[in-house]
């Protein structure tokens, strides 16, 4: 239903204004418990958008209209609080960057690992539109691997850049892939409190690479697992990983193909 309302929408007002009021007042009906939506003015002549979630408002390059529920999913089990140490592994435009960023302070940091150049273009752009940011947001412009190499990806821009899908060679490009465990240590982490996840299925390879961090600085885990790799579901392997580890984990399953590993101390409590 909500696509055919879309299309009708989009046919009617292909561009515009009136087009992104109407989709306002649509997604302002259908929102998620203590969110809510604006139109601002942006660049130029350009609309922004200003989302608020928890009495936290961000404001973006573009609608947050299906990601304002992530906020919550992701925070499903640990809670992002002042003066945390984050990890945004697969940022994209930096949306939950910047909602941690504000929910941290000045006393914490969020790291955003996201290796597609223009997707770290969108980032900046977006923490441009953010002042009273409080400059604790690190772009790190590397892969998350299980090992320290360099190798393909598949730069295309979008959430679907990936090093595990290369559907198009000249989208492919050689990127930087590290370690969480060596990127921790040349990087003197002394404190990790959440890793949020959704690198496009290469959270397996990732983990690998995560063993020293979990066991000497036990963070919390939110990992997108959804992702088909081989004929499964990511989230058989994340949960093996997990249980090898004997880490607490649990999975859960949100809207209809929304499905997150969540693991770590919190869910003790």
């Amino acid at each position: 239903m909500k696509k055919k309302i879309k299309k009708i929408i989009s046919a009617i007002f292909p561009n515009g204004g009136i087009k992104e009021k109407i989709k306002l007042g649509y997604y302002s009906i259908n929102k998620p418990k203590d969110t809510f939506y604006e139109l601002v003015p942006g660049a130029g002549t350009s609309v922004a958008y200003k989302t608020t979630f928890q009495d936290l408002a961000m404001v973006t390059h573009e609608a947050l209209y299906y990601i304002a529920p992530d906020f919550n999913y992701y925070q499903h089990f640990y809670k992002v609080k002042e003066n945390d140490v984050v990890l945004d592994a697969g940022a994209n435009c930096g949306h939950l960057s910047i909602l941690f960023s504000k929910l941290i302070g000045k006393g914490g940091v969020v790291y955003a690992f996201e290796p597609d150049i223009y997707n770290v273009e969108r980032i900046d752009r977006n923490i441009g539109l953010n002042n009273d940011l409080p400059g604790n947001i690190k772009i790190e412009n590397l892969l998350l691997w299980d090992e320290n190499k360099w190798i393909d990806f598949y730069e295309a821009g979008t959430v679907g850049s990936s090093a595990i899908w290369i559907p198009d060679s000249d989208k492919c490009v050689k990127k930087e892939a590290v370690r969480i465990d060596d990127w921790v240590a040349n990087n003197n982490i002394k404190k990790l409190d959440f890793i949020k996840m959704d690198i496009e299925g290469a959270e397996i390879e990732a983990l690998a690479g995560c063993e020293e961090t979990i066991r000497n600085l036990k963070p919390n885990f939110a990992i997108a697992s959804y992702h088909i790799v081989d004929g499964a579901a990511t989230y058989i392997k994340v949960e093996a990983f997990f249980e090898k580890m004997n880490y607490p984990y649990q999975t859960v399953r949100f809207r209809k193909n929304e499905i997150i590993t969540f693991a770590g101390p919190s869910l003790k409590n």
